[in-house]
């Protein structure tokens, strides 16, 4: 794993000029926009992953686990599942590597026999901070094109569309 003591997430995209848009963009026409949604998903992970492995040798589900467990507190593999929608498989290589690294442990939970809680060490959390930073000022760049009532309006209608999804 890279040296992680002076590296930091660009703040913004690797060039100026606009991101091109995947070739499917317009495949549906506009009333297929939770399909734009899935693809801007897909850019801003892509660009995320892109990051976290070039400034701080991190995959992506690593940095998933390290940001939900900071959300979380301490708190089970299964609860992570839940709270960030990821399969056991992922959370299972993601939480093995962060513990090789030091960045994650894993303690028998007193309350259930087979159940084990998942905190961050020191070093996790230091982490966290220092790419959580980097991580705001990414998403600010990328939202700069908004002003804030642009940026509210966006937010309102998301969770309005989150909020029609069937359980």
């Amino acid at each position: 794993m890279p040296d992680r003591s002076d590296q930091r997430l660009c703040a913004g995209p690797r060039s100026s000029k606009p991101a091109e848009l995947p070739r499917v963009w317009h495949l549906f026409g506009e009333d297929h926009l939770p399909y734009r949604l899935l693809l801007l998903a897909r850019m801003i992970d892509r660009e995320t992953a892109r990051q976290l492995q070039t400034r701080f040798g991190l995959a992506l589900a690593e940095w998933r686990l390290l940001a939900i467990a900071t959300a979380l507190g301490p708190c089970s593999a299964s609860e992570i599942g839940a709270a960030g929608e990821i399969d056991r498989a992922e959370i299972s290589r993601a939480l093995r590597r962060l513990e090789a690294e030091g960045l994650m442990q894993r303690e028998a939970d007193p309350a259930h026999r087979k159940r084990r809680i998942i905190t961050l060490t020191e070093a996790g959390k230091a982490l966290y901070r220092d790419i959580s930073e980097e991580r705001r000022a990414f998403f600010r760049t990328i939202l700069s094109g908004l002003d804030g009532a642009e940026r509210a309006q966006v937010d309102q209608s998301l969770e309005k569309i989150a909020h029609a999804m069937p359980d």
